[in-house]
């Protein structure tokens, strides 16, 4: 389906990604739960070892919550966000959430379906919008429905699969993670609850975790539903490779509105890393051949809670420079074993490499940055990149927002390439764009009636000419003190025409 609907008041929107237990607390004092531990705000390493028998739980909590999350609102928005994508909240043992347990209940730590109305009612006040991320491919082995399950409630054994000997089949082998059956329509009339429950309290879009692996029907379904509900809430479908090479494309019109768009982060970083132009140019032929509506509202991101931070890949260690041999945070190939996967090794590397050079880093992010911002679609930002969190993968990524200790370098610069995309909204909501790249420079160009947005970006320690940099607009954007056709080390400027 070519022409399908996707709502416009996501369009020219700049996102940020919260990982709720990390972001900050306010309220009432947290009261101790069985089974949770509460680590010092300002104890930022997360706990990487595993627990005394050798589990990795994730028991561990900082106890940010909902009411944080509205006490900030007013820095959000400063920054330049204007949607905000919230981690699940749902009640879990682990602080993650992915494991739900009953999506009907929101966590006693992160707060209360009250809280969550007035999260979105204060954001909505500020014009951000919020989207929420919900688990449908399955459950955690704590979850009621499980455990009636497991204890013969046939009802709720439909709402899981079963191999051929009668056991529950896990997601990944993950023993605390049942898969559900999408296609079982009491299972589906859960997840239309549990859609409906957000939305009625506010929620603007919906993310889908591990929606690139459920089924046609189930989106299809979940899809109609949503939007009989409401055709302004936006459904995004998590993916990790490009729609371009799955057999049915999920962007038809009738299964999501758009995807997050990790090709694109991993592209933007090779670049401004290894001034690879070929990877780049190949990945933006691919996302143009998605349909336009929903390339207004691709969540473009550089990093989030899967992968290393953004300015850890761009200078850190074990980075993958080959695209051939996976996208660049695929790093943990050293640590996969004949036994299965060596996770206190890998973290232990991790912990022993977390010190970066933060100098080249930030210049190196503003490059990467500018660029998330100037193409098409929505650029997602993970809290605490622009104040310059770093960190490999999990759990080094989940580290809490140090308030205490903001790089205002980079805060700065998120605020002012924030304030670009305000400015320029109507040319970033659907403005045509072109991209020419090589191995040095890039050149950005959006447009829309008339109006015109252009950006150079050097990605050279080294001064590099542009012979056709046109000064006569007005400048917007000057990273490192960029003059007439020069573009200096890791510099960059924005025109407006």
């Amino acid at each position: 389906m070519k022409n399908f609907y996707v709502p416009n008041r996501f369009k020219g929107r700049t996102g940020y990604q919260i990982f709720v237990d990390r972001y900050f607390r306010a309220g009432p004092q947290i009261t101790n739960m069985e089974g949770r531990r509460l680590k010092d705000w300002n104890s930022p390493i997360p706990d990487w070892r595993p627990d005394a028998d050798g589990v990795y739980r994730n028991e561990y909590f900082y106890g940010g919550n909902l009411q944080g999350i509205i006490q900030k609102l007013d820095f959000i928005k400063r920054i330049g966000f204007d949607l905000i994508y919230l981690s699940p909240i749902s009640q879990t043992h682990t602080n993650h959430h992915y494991d739900v347990e009953d999506q009907l209940i929101i966590d006693p730590y992160i707060g209360t379906w009250e809280d969550f109305s007035k999260l979105c009612d204060e954001a909505h006040k500020r014009d951000i919008l919020i989207c929420v991320d919900l688990v449908f491919n399955h459950m955690g082995a704590r979850s009621k429905a499980f455990q009636e399950a497991i204890h013969g409630n046939s009802n709720y054994a439909k709402w899981f699969e079963w191999n051929s000997k009668g056991n529950p089949i896990y997601w990944y082998g993950f023993t605390d993670m049942p898969q559900c059956n999408k296609l079982n329509p009491e299972y589906q009339e859960y997840t239309f609850e549990v859609a409906r429950k957000y939305v009625m309290n506010g929620a603007d879009g919906i993310r889908l975790d591990l929606g690139e692996i459920l089924p046609i029907e189930f989106l299809r379904n979940f899809r109609e539903y949503v939007k009989k509900l409401n055709e302004e809430v936006l459904i995004v479908n998590e993916m990790w490779d490009l729609d371009t090479k799955r057999e049915v494309s999920q962007l038809d019109g009738t299964q999501a509105d758009s995807v997050m768009n990790y090709p694109l982060g991993d592209a933007i970083l090779r670049w401004v890393r290894w001034r690879n132009d070929l990877h780049i140019n190949y990945t933006l032929e691919e996302l143009a051949k998605y349909p336009d509506q929903s390339r207004d509202v691709l969540w473009n991101f550089l990093d989030s809670h899967d992968v290393p931070r953004a300015i850890t890949m761009l200078v850190g260690e074990g980075m993958l420079q080959n695209p051939y041999s996976g996208r660049i945070w695929d790093i943990e190939a050293p640590w996969r074993t004949p036994y299965g996967f060596d996770t206190y090794n890998f973290r232990r590397w991790e912990r022993n490499y977390e010190e970066i050079d933060m100098e080249e880093g930030i210049k190196k992010l503003k490059l990467a940055s500018l660029i998330q911002y100037l193409m098409k679609g929505t650029p997602i930002v993970f809290y605490g990149t622009e104040a310059g969190l770093s960190g490999y993968k999990d759990p080094f990524n989940r580290k809490p927002y140090m308030w205490q200790n903001i790089n205002y370098e980079l805060l700065n610069h998120y605020q002012t390439i924030g304030q670009m995309r305000k400015t320029f909204k109507e040319v970033f909501a659907t403005g045509e764009q072109e991209v020419s790249i090589n191995p040095e420079t890039m050149k950005i160009v959006r447009y829309h009636n008339g109006k015109k947005i252009v950006g150079w970006i050097n990605a050279c320690d080294y001064e590099v000419r542009v012979n056709d940099i046109d000064t006569g607009g007005s400048e917007v954007i000057n990273i490192n003190n960029c003059s007439g056709k020069i573009l200096n080390p890791y510099g960059a400027v924005v025109y407006f025409y």
